[in-house]
């Protein structure tokens, strides 16, 4: 017997209202817990019993609601108790139920494990708006220390659930969800299992911006003998990301690059870089994978359609992409323009180089404007290869062993050249603990240091220290390097030393050391606009003061610290000052008082 017309319109009021036309496009991490609302603990995304408890998000980290109600999870997950113990993450899950819908909420829902106080009417979360998902498969492929590992997943009771509120941990959106665990290939380099039932909690801001790096190879899949991140044909083939760059995917469906990328040989070869991708098609939808695409340049074996473990499958593309290279260093004034010749492709792998989450894309230059200092010649599509991951993954920075062992005086301007590989990357070099992250002469009382290449840093440590052996290591914004030792010595004779250049409203420190003094020490300090010496009959001899008549000697006498030698004297330095002043001071031994008294070299130092 047909059913009634009105009897089918009603039922269709009451399914749940469609995803938006669009896709709604969020970024994905593990939930910080709020305790004003949350007895349960954060800062985990993924546990699965059996095998490790505490995933973290380590690159990617999209969630995608499609038109059609159903929503994907990507992204790449470590241990924090193993980081090198990591998977690609992909989840679709479907039989979306939404308030309204006739069987909502479905058996099983809500899970409410929040304060009572959190929810509604008392509180800011509200169940009654919570979307569930009563289905789920996917795939967690092994990486690095779980290699060759492919885990099966599917929806495990209660229903996945979705909203302000949803991962029980604080009152943004999340989403909570338990999985059911199935081995389908073992690892290759152990037995994973037997594993209970997983946990997989989320927060879900509109975006998040990842740390963008050049892919290192994996010899295993890729047959490049080095890694990149920018191909300039005609030019150079080895640019990377110096400092590290930034890919943003945002929630409105664009996405956006920026960064400098440098030639490791030769620093001062450099181009900004300012992308933006639009026109983004994600697994599931119409029109995925765009023509011409996926683009795979590692070793065939590496794909899944050859027997490897590296899905294509799992990528989203950016069918459109504009931007410029600008020209920096020896490149000042030179500007490229490009624009897309192949989609964009992101997600696990998609950077031809390793099983990181990163992109790839192909671009056709337009030189706008020649570099002033030199003429380039591009000679073919500018590729691009990017790793991008929570913190920076680097190449590991090496101090190696120098030919003649490192000594510096603990009081000096001059700095010492440090020997080493992947050292562009060096945020601060340690002297033991201090860390020294100056990057100019004018940071001279903090220390300081300036990148020559890759091979080699200039260290001007921190004036001051105690003589000794100390151990250098050096920093880079995910790891610290090995160490190699530094003798810093006392200076033979007194010493004087300030920074070359003061500016106005800052502060000038100058520090004299005492020499081979060893007991207990005073230094009396002089200024003078005047390099003409001064000469105290049988007490000293100065070589500012023009005879005294242009010398001012500071009230008072300074006491030299007994383990570092040094005796301190800070001055403020106002605006109008003189342009050019010289300093000097003279050293009394309080335990053995020598005239005349030892002075130290003149310094001078500029006030712009």
């Amino acid at each position: 017997m047909p059913v009634p017309r009105s009897c089918w319109l009603a039922a269709l009021t009451l399914l749940p209202p469609l995803a938006a036309q669009s896709p709604i496009y969020r970024a994905a991490r593990q939930p910080i817990a709020d305790p004003a609302v949350a007895a349960l603990p954060g800062g985990v995304m993924l546990s699965i019993p059996g095998l490790l408890t505490d995933f973290t998000l380590a690159g990617g980290g999209q969630f995608v609601e499609l038109p059609n109600g159903e929503a994907r999870l990507t992204g790449r997950v470590l241990s924090d108790a193993s980081i090198y113990s990591a998977f690609l993450v992909d989840v679709l899950f479907t039989g979306r139920v939404a308030p309204g819908h006739p069987s909502y909420p479905p058996a099983g829902a809500p899970d409410l494990q929040l304060l009572p106080s959190a929810y509604a009417p008392a509180g800011p979360v509200d169940p009654n708006q919570f979307v569930y998902f009563t289905a789920a498969t996917g795939t967690l492929t092994g990486v690095r220390n779980l290699d060759g590992a492919v885990l099966a997943i599917t929806l495990a009771t209660p229903p996945a659930q979705l909203g302000p509120g949803a991962n029980n941990r604080n009152t943004a959106l999340g989403l909570a969800a338990n999985l059911q665990v199935a081995i389908v290939q073992q690892n290759y380099f152990g037995t994973v299992g037997p594993l209970s039932t997983a946990s997989l909690w989320l927060d879900l801001p509109p975006h998040r911006t990842l740390d963008t790096t050049h892919p290192q190879v994996d010899s295993t899949r890729s047959a490049l003998p080095f890694g990149r991140a920018m191909v300039l044909p005609g030019v150079a083939d080895d640019y990377v990301f110096v400092p590290a760059g930034d890919f943003t995917e945002y929630a409105d469906g664009h996405a956006e690059l920026a960064g400098t990328l440098a030639r490791p040989s030769q620093l001062d070869d450099r181009w900004d870089v300012a992308l933006q991708f639009q026109n983004r098609v994600d697994p599931g939808q119409p029109g995925c994978p765009p023509a011409g695409s996926p683009v795979l340049q590692m070793l065939p074996g590496a794909y899944v359609q050859n027997g490897g473990t590296m899905d294509p499958g799992h990528w989203r593309y950016y069918r459109t992409a504009t931007g410029t290279l600008t020209g920096q260093g020896l490149n000042a004034g030179g500007s490229i323009a490009l624009a897309e010749t192949v989609a964009t492709q992101v997600g696990g792998a998609a950077n031809q180089t390793n099983t990181y989450c990163g992109f790839y894309g192909a671009f056709a230059p337009t030189l706008l404007a020649q570099p002033a200092g030199r003429t380039i010649a591009i000679a073919g599509p500018v590729e691009l290869f990017g790793l991008t991951a929570t913190f920076p993954v680097l190449p590991f920075p090496v101090l190696t062993p120098p030919a003649v062992p490192y000594t510096l005086d603990t009081l000096t301007d001059q700095g010492v050249v440090i020997e080493g590989d992947n050292l562009a990357w060096t945020d601060y070099v340690g002297v033991d603990w201090d860390l020294v992250g100056g990057r100019s002469a004018a940071q001279w009382f903090g220390g300081w240091f300036a990148v020559l290449d890759n091979q080699h840093l200039e260290l001007h440590p921190r004036p001051g220290a105690v003589p000794g052996v100390h151990q250098l290591s050096i920093f880079n914004p995910a790891v610290r390097s090995n160490t190699q030792p530094i003798t810093l010595t006392a200076p033979a004779a007194p010493r004087l030393i300030s920074e070359a250049a003061v500016p106005a409203w800052t502060v000038q420190h100058l520090l004299v050391h005492s020499g081979p003094l060893t007991g207990p020490g005073l230094s009396a300090i002089a200024l003078s606009d005047s390099l003409l010496p001064t000469t105290f009959p049988g007490l000293a001899n100065l070589g500012i003061g023009n005879g005294g008549n242009d010398l001012f000697v500071f009230p008072g006498t300074f006491p030299h610290d007994p383990l570092t030698g040094i005796a301190r004297c800070d001055l403020f330095v106002p605006a109008g000052f003189a342009t050019l002043l010289h300093f000097q001071a003279v050293v009394l031994d309080l335990g053995n008082l020598v005239l005349p008294l030892p002075a130290t070299n003149v310094w001078s130092v500029a006030y712009p």
